[in-house]
């Protein structure tokens, strides 16, 4: 019978201490990521309506949130245009749909901020979806872009959807995408579904071990070795190879025939056709362009690629399809010499970028002259309008405040009844400014560090306060070990997580009680 018991304590306790892993890793941001994205069949997958999902990383924090038609862009019941405005309907991949920045610096709504604060009549749809390429973007525009009735659609483009303009699948859990030939005819129109996501990918702690176990996740036939790279590299950058590879031909001819197929489809229902090749970080700072051959194509040396062949060769095409191109590379170069343009760890555009690229095209748009005259300014405004106001709703904190104050100065005089009642308000009432004031200093003092720096300052911050509630406890902390101990020695296994729980807390609070000086900081923690 003891040896039933151990063997259930041991299996309770690794089955708590699992739960108490997967709690962890999904509290340092290790979890599943929630997907914004479901099957289509016409694009292999589109953007959930009313969905709202979270991304972070190293250098961004945002939350993206579609409407009720799956777009990124404001509330909007129904696609038709508002009587007497004009309408740019904007077709592209992340970089357009905001994926590493909230719509507060996103080119597309920065862009429609200024026409809106000049008193021009235009509006903008956004339609760009993550890890689109250029054929899903122009079979989207096929099933749904007569219904917006644009009057411009730009089509926005990044290098590496040469490569997968040309793949019926995508890299992602192989997902089927659509595919044109190159006189602009669908290859591939309907995309099966491949199914839910694998079990593995629902858990933080399967999704690390299967990381840990195959941590190469890219299948083999997306990767090649171009003579001069030391090893292999991804496929979707052989549009930089001054020795274009045989495998990318397909790729460029379902780039042409998505291009062919989006000027006859704007033809069709009376739209202008406009098209922007957005350049990589690498074409806009050299420094990063140097760190790319070592890391991403494997050492390749400076005369075996060029990080402008695929702008300009994606330019050269929408100009054989008889497209108005627009090419942002010096006005993003000339801002790169005052300030960074891209994020240094992932490749998307950062803030800044996404400004320098809402005025470049609010600039050309109006000397290429495609507008017409009722959408001239109204008004002069800044060239670069102030960022949206961001922070915390200070009514609700005001509000928490109050409730706070009131609940715990009534149980701090049913706690303490000697305590002249006078006093216990402005006692609480100080300690709570004081929490709130080390929060809010604290956020914005982690706000203005890189966020690779952020996260380490803020990681320090918390093992410099439990290293000061461990001095503080002096001689419990023995008192606590021989405790654990003896839990163990019992086989007791099942309880240790909710001890360790118990204690920790107990262990803050008790520290909090005794020592004034370090409570705001312990309750600023919790």
């Amino acid at each position: 019978m003891r040896a039933i018991n151990m063997l259930l304590a041991i299996v309770v306790s690794l089955v708590m201490a699992a739960l108490a892993f997967e709690l962890g890793l999904r509290a340092l941001g290790k979890g599943p990521v929630e997907s914004l994205l479901q099957h289509d069949e016409r694009t292999g997958w589109s953007k959930r309506a009313s969905a709202s999902v979270a991304r972070s990383g190293r250098e961004f924090d945002v939350r993206i949130q579609t409407n009720q038609l799956a777009l990124v862009d404001d509330p909007m019941p129904t696609p038709t245009k508002p009587a007497g405005t004009w309408r740019l309907l904007v077709l592209g991949d992340s970089f357009t749909q905001g994926f590493t920045v909230s719509r507060d610096d996103l080119y597309v709504d920065l862009l429609e901020r200024r026409w809106r604060a000049e008193g021009r009549p235009i509006d903008i749809v956004n339609a760009g979806t993550e890890a689109w390429s250029t054929d899903q973007e122009v079979a989207w525009f096929f099933a749904h872009g007569e219904k917006f009735q644009p009057d411009l659609v730009l089509l926005a483009a990044y290098e590496n959807d040469i490569y997968w303009n040309g793949q019926a699948r995508y890299i992602t859990r192989n997902a089927a995408k659509p595919l044109f030939r190159a006189d602009g005819t669908l290859e591939i129109e309907r995309c099966p579904d491949v199914g839910p996501p694998p079990w593995t990918e629902r858990f933080a702690t399967t999704k690390l071990l299967a990381g840990l176990i195959s941590p190469q996740r890219i299948p083999a036939e997306h990767l090649f070795q171009p003579t001069g790279a030391a090893r292999p590299i991804l496929r979707e950058f052989a549009p930089l190879l001054n020795e274009r590879p045989e495998f990318l031909e397909r790729g460029i001819a379902g780039t042409k025939g998505a291009l062919i197929a989006f000027r006859s489809e704007c033809e069709r229902i009376g739209a202008q056709p406009l098209f922007l090749a957005i350049p990589s970080h690498a074409a806009i700072d050299p420094a990063h362009a140097a760190r790319f051959a070592d890391e991403a194509l494997g050492g390749l040396e400076a005369d075996s690629w060029a990080p402008d062949a695929a702008p300009e060769f994606l330019l050269q095409l929408a100009q054989a399809s008889r497209i108005r191109g627009f090419d942002p590379r010096a006005a993003l170069r000339a801002a790169q010499g005052e300030r960074e343009q891209y994020f240094q760890q992932d490749w998307h555009l950062n803030p800044a970028g996404n400004r320098t690229l809402a005025s470049f095209l609010h600039d050309e748009l109006d000397r290429s002259g495609v507008l017409p005259a009722e959408c001239a300014p109204q008004r002069a405004v800044p060239a670069e309008l102030a960022p949206a106001a961001k922070g915390f709703d200070w009514g609700f904190l005001a509000l928490l405040y109050a409730a706070l104050l009131g609940s715990l100065s009534t149980l701090f005089a049913l706690t303490y009844p000697d305590e002249p009642r006078a006093r216990v308000p402005l006692k609480v009432g100080a300690l709570l400014a004081l929490v709130f004031a080390l929060f809010l200093g604290a956020r914005e003092l982690i706000a203005l560090l890189p966020a690779a720096v952020a996260s380490w300052v803020l990681l320090a911050l918390v093992l410099i306060l439990l290293g000061v509630v461990v001095w503080k406890l002096g001689h419990r902390v023995a008192t606590i070990f021989e405790l654990l101990r003896c839990f163990v020695l019992r086989g007791h296994w099942y309880l240790m997580p909710l001890l360790v729980v118990l204690l920790t807390i107990g262990s803050l609070l008790v520290v909090a009680a005794s020592s004034p000086l370090i409570a705001p900081f312990i309750y600023t923690l919790f």
